[in-house]
């Protein structure tokens, strides 16, 4: 047992063992009979307090105590039965899969819009088409453990949240201070594969209703799944929150977390055996990666009586060294070095405080500045060359005006539009040295790009009745552009310039309550028209897979589909779940780069995704045992473009449609501790995941197949 687990498990159990008398004072009451109807959800997503089916948008929402008895503590395991969403927070990009990355939203596909991806053979910073907020910072961190809830926004949202959140917005909400209530909770979780996570929080108010301190902490680590060495990860993380609230009118939060992350790659290559569903495995080296992040934020709140002020200043920092050892087709010892890479944020928004206003409005300024300083380079073994090697200083600033008002335009219907104005400029000064030995810079003003964006949004919101709510929206959203060194297709060093692109996105939806409260029915069906899924990312020339060539490639996109989310209380300790979501995406013109794409579907978007749950809970004396299962689904599809000289290949990237079962039970020992069980994947399919190549796989790609079956306890106590 580490050091961290020893003072975390020590400092917990023993807080609650010496506050007990106290905790007894203001302890919840025992848990009582689920209530027969449906409750509502509360919500923060438009940036005031409402409900989910107040809320005339795609919205879905998790709870942070519901995942941990699950165990889903990974953002992608989080999100897997969100409709409409595929992936999480990265695990890394096209260039440091070894030691992660420093936009994580970089993973997450919503709607089939794909992240933009950085240029092969640099390290970039490149916008994520979508956004994932962390107490309501950009890219923020600490959203794995200590969640209260998860709110995700599916469409854009620029006119009322910052910098990416084109295709959508995952929003993590972590616990606060409480300046009223002593308490402490505390978790710790093993299973197999050496799984052992510890994770707890305690807040103690220091001036009652005035000043309060919230400490949390947690610490993961498992082995690999294919390879005990290759692919094992740990993480120690910690975060502190201290909330002033010295008038009704006031509060002061300063926050500060960090992450340390340890991963490890190779171990292990698996290579197809003449199908999809046949692998053969052999050694391979193990190298390290090694990453962290430091940030420190605040969040200050004044209201003034009409109109209430939030100002939201963070500071991120994000170091990385790994060295990843690539062994098939293309044989490489690649290393990453970030000395630099640092990110600031001002977020200043206004509202009207009237909530019985004909004519609700907020108003907002965001300020983005992030200095990068990195070293890449791949060196071919046993005797080279390099298959390239590149440095370089990156600054990115970007400032963005939003406003949105929403109008009653009678009790029952309102009107809202809204406006986004955003200025980016892109600074890129560095070497690059292709394998042929030429080297190429970026000097000065060589490397300036500057991108400008107006988006809007306009949406018509009715209320049938109290319970019945119709809307229908069109809005904008914008990536912006990057610019980069690699290699062309005549193997010399180039300029590589991604261009802003635009999502217009057309919604309808409704969102329903029947039966009393006992059924609630949520829907829409969208059309999503994006100027370009651009990526600098693809071998140009496939046919010669060791020496890797690659061009900027710009490709309109369109989808379509439909999304349903229905819950279900048909008798009083039992709920039923069952939500799933239709996508077809669609590039619709290649051009000049017909050659690199054998089909028109985006790859890793399955046509049919989806799941089914249920939940009950049954009374054992002064005990309740709750029980949990469920089966997601996903029907067929490619897992990665595949070139046109190479189709006869596809079946080996295509992915068969997949079922995977799981099941939780815990027993809750009136209201302050439990113990859950746990089972993911029940079946142990395994499959190629999103992404796997034609040519050898690695796990230093994360896991080379899908995750197999884990077993999980967790004990946990709270007061």
């Amino acid at each position: 047992m580490t050091r961290i687990q020893l003072l975390l498990s020590a400092s917990l159990l023993g807080f609650a063992a010496l506050v007990q008398p106290a905790f007894a004072q203001n302890a919840p009451a025992p848990a009582a009979a689920q209530p027969q109807v449906l409750q509502e959800v509360v919500v923060t997503a438009e940036h005031r307090t409402s409900t989910a089916q107040k809320t005339a948008a795609s919205v879905s929402v998790r709870s942070g105590n519901d995942m941990l008895t699950q165990g889903r503590y990974e953002l992608s395991a989080i999100l897997e039965d969100v409709p409409g969403v595929v992936g999480g927070a990265a695990g890394g990009t096209n260039s440091s899969e070894g030691s992660g990355t420093d936009n994580p939203a970089s993973g997450l596909t919503i709607r089939g819009v794909q992240s933009n991806a950085g240029s092969g053979g640099s390290v970039t910073s490149t916008a994520a088409s979508a956004a994932i907020y962390v107490d309501d910072v950009y890219n923020g961190i600490g959203g794995g453990y200590d969640i209260n809830r998860v709110e995700v926004l599916r469409g854009p949202q620029g006119t009322l949240y910052g910098r990416s959140a084109t295709a959508g917005v995952v929003a993590i909400h972590t616990g606060d201070p409480n300046t009223t209530r002593l308490s402490a909770d505390g978790a710790v979780e093993f299973g197999d594969y050496n799984l052992h996570h510890w994770t707890g929080d305690v807040n103690v108010p220091i001036i009652q209703d005035k000043l309060a301190v919230r400490v949390s902490g947690n610490e993961y680590g498992r082995n690999g799944y294919y390879s005990a060495d290759g692919d094992e990860r740990a993480s120690a993380d910690a975060r502190a929150k201290v909330l002033w609230t010295p008038t009704d009118n006031f509060s002061a939060l300063l926050g500060y977390a960090q992450e340390y992350g340890l991963t490890h790659s190779g171990g292990l290559i698996i290579n197809q055996v003449n199908s999809p569903s046949n692998f053969s495995y052999a050694p391979e080296i193990v190298a390290t990666g090694k990453n962290n992040f430091h940030q420190y934020w605040g969040n200050f709140n004044l209201n003034l009586g009409p109109v209430a002020i939030t100002y939201i200043p963070a500071y991120r920092t994000w170091y990385e060294n790994a060295t990843s050892y690539l062994r098939g087709a293309l044989n490489g010892n690649q290393t990453i070095y970030t000395p630099t890479d640092w990110f600031m944020t001002h977020e200043l928004r206004i509202r009207n405080t009237d909530g019985d206003a004909k004519l609700k409005w907020q108003a907002g300024f965001l300020y983005y500045d992030n200095e990068l300083s990195d070293v890449d380079n791949m060196f071919i073994p046993p005797v080279g060359p390099y298959a390239f090697k590149s440095s370089s200083r990156k600054i990115t600033t970007a400032e963005g005006g939003f406003a949105e008002a929403t109008y009653a335009l009678a009790p029952d219907t309102r009107l809202t539009g809204g406006l986004r104005y955003d200025h980016t400029q892109v600074l890129n000064n560095g070497a690059y040295t292709s394998i042929t030995g030429s080297t190429a810079y970026l000097i000065g003003d060589q490397g300036l790009r500057t991108f400008d964006n107006l988006t809007y949004k306009v949406r018509l919101e009715h209320d049938l009745t109290p319970r019945n709510l119709l809307y229908a929206m069109i809005s904008t959203g914008a990536s912006p552009g990057d610019i980069t060194l690699t290699t062309n297709n005549s193997y010399q060093p180039t300029v590589q310039v991604l261009r802003a692109e635009t999502l217009t996105a057309y919604e309808a939806g409704s969102k329903n309550r029947f039966l009393d409260n006992h059924l609630q029915v949520n829907g829409d069906v969208y059309f999503n028209d994006y100027g370009g899924f651009q990526t600098a990312a693809i071998n140009t020339t496939p046919s010669n897979p060791a020496f890797p060539t690659f061009s900027t490639i710009a490709l309109p996109m369109q989808a379509y589909g439909a999304e349903l989310e229905v819950q279900a209380r048909p008798w009083e300790n039992g709920t039923v779940s069952v939500n799933g979501s239709y996508t077809h995406a669609r590039y619709t013109n290649f051009g000049a780069n017909a050659l690199l794409f054998s089909k028109s579907a985006v790859p890793g978007v399955a046509p049919f995704q989806g799941s089914v749950a249920y939940d009950h809970r049954v009374p054992i004396g002064d005990a309740t045992l709750l029980l949990h299962g469920e089966v997601r689904f996903f029907t067929t599809h490619d897992t990665s473009r595949v070139p046109q000289d190479l189709a006869a290949a596809a079946a080996n990237v295509r992915v068969p449609s997949e079922a995977m079962g799981d099941l939780n039970a815990t027993l809750l020992f009136g209201p302050h501790y439990s113990i859950t069980a746990y089972v993911r994947n029940i079946t142990d399919n395994r499959f190629i995941p999103d992404g796997w190549g034609l040519q050898t796989t690695t796990e230093e790609d994360g896991p080379a197949l899908s995750d197999p079956r884990t077993f999980g306890v967790i004990l946990a106590f709270k007061y």
